[in-house]
This record gives structure tokens, sequence and C-alpha cells, in this order.
């Protein structure tokens, strides 16, 4: 309380500022890259998605969609790239996530801004993994697709947040009866359906995680859905 500018003002030269800018538009996403900077320099880019936010101001992160959105996605590795290398020059080493605002434009185009760097693993680095060792697939940085063994397309709607008054109580041998009672299990014959995780956050939270895999973005969408409606169902009193 007992701040000034004139006090504030004279740090600035020492330790520098940041200015924010908000962002103009109606339509706005919330997408992101994730890469890699190897010892050599090399910069490797591992994934993209589209974040899922939510809570009172609309900034929490609660899932994410992979991979980004077709008509940004590759660009948004080539940004991603270019920060990377710049991260390598100064030092940086492994895993690193940037977010981005994307703004639809009249035109039809997106206009992407990046916002944040985070130097480390992110709340989109487990159901990547996830999908990976799953299906011990391939990310294809020329399309920015995922592929299986068998060459088709994955898909994936997550979230480490899917949390409901209504589910404080389950334990995690009645989520695994529920899952079992619906066939709401990862198929490895189809390598679609949902794994889960956050378990042990389900009986005093009433919190879990899960990530449903799809051979499309509807696919993996209808899966996401039906794990929840089955789970409302199943805790409703």
């Amino acid at each position: 309380t007992g701040e000034t500018w004139e006090n504030f003002s004279s740090r600035i030269p020492e330790l520098g500022a940041i200015a924010e800018a908000f962002i103009e538009g109606s339509e706005k996403r919330s997408p992101s890259v994730q890469g890699r900077i190897v010892p050599s320099g090399e910069v490797e880019i591992l994934s993209t998605h589209d974040q899922i936010l939510g809570g009172p101001d609309g900034q929490i992160f609660l899932g994410c969609r992979f991979p980004a959105d077709e008509s940004y996605r590759l660009e948004l590795q080539e940004l991603g790239r270019k920060i990377g290398q710049n991260l390598a020059e100064k030092g940086a080493l492994e895993q690193f996530g940037i977010d981005y605002v994307a703004v639809r434009q009249e035109d039809g185009k997106w206009d992407i801004q990046a916002i944040e760097i985070n130097l480390r693993k992110g709340g989109t680095t487990h159901p990547f993994m996830a999908l990976k060792l799953l299906t011990n697939g391939r990310y294809e940085r020329s399309t920015g697709s995922f592929y299986s063994q068998q060459g088709r397309p994955k898909y994936y709607v997550a979230s480490d947040n899917l949390k409901k008054e209504c589910y404080r109580g389950l334990l995690p041998n009645d989520l695994m009866d529920i899952i079992a009672d619906n066939q709401l299990h990862f198929d490895s014959g189809t390598e679609t359906g949902t794994v889960f995780h956050l378990m042990g956050c389900l009986s005093e939270f009433g919190k879990l995680g899960l990530t449903s895999i799809g051979n499309s973005p509807q696919e993996a969408e209808e899966i996401y859905n039906k794990v929840v409606k089955v789970l409302d169902r199943e805790t409703q009193y």
C-alpha cells in the first residue's frame, strides 16, 4: 500500500518490465505446441493441442483436444520451432511448451499470438504420452497428426480435472466396476476407448483424469461424452 510510482518506475531500468495487451476478437481459441530441445541444440516438435479452458474467469486449464485444428496446426509447429531455436541458443534443454491465443479474422484466417513459455512438461504431456505408449505409434510433423502402427490417424479428448460433487465417495474399485459394466475401457484391438488416471482423488474430491482416444475427432468427443454421461448416471442418488 505504500508503493509509489516514483519508486516503482525507478526500478524498471534495473529489473525490466512486462507489458500485457488485450487481444481483440469475437472467436478465440487457446492452442499450444510442445517441443523438446536435445543436447545438440536441435528442436523437435512433439505435438499440438487445442486447450479446453474453464473456471470462473475462463482461464483454468481443464483439458485438451489433440491435435490442434487443421487450419493452424502446421503454423503452430513452425512458430514453436522458431521459439525453440531461440531458447536453445540461450542454453535451454529438454521439454518446453508454448501457449497461444488464436483469433479468427474476417477473411477466415487465424491470427496467432504467443502468450506464455513453459520450460517443463505440462498438462498436455501426460495424454500424449499415454497415446504413444498405448499405440506405439508416431507423430508425423508433415501433417501434424499421430498415426498408429496400422497407419490410422489418432485423436483424443483429455482432462485432468473432471470434477463433480456427485463423484465424491466413489472408490477406485467402484470406478473399475463402472468401466467394466459399461465397456468404457481402452480396446487394444480398435485402439479406441478411455484410459483413466488420478483415481485416488475420486473419493475425497470427486475428481479424476481421463484420455478418450478415437479414430476421428468426433469419435474421441463421443467417447469422452459417453464416459461423463455414464458416470453422472451411476452416481446420481
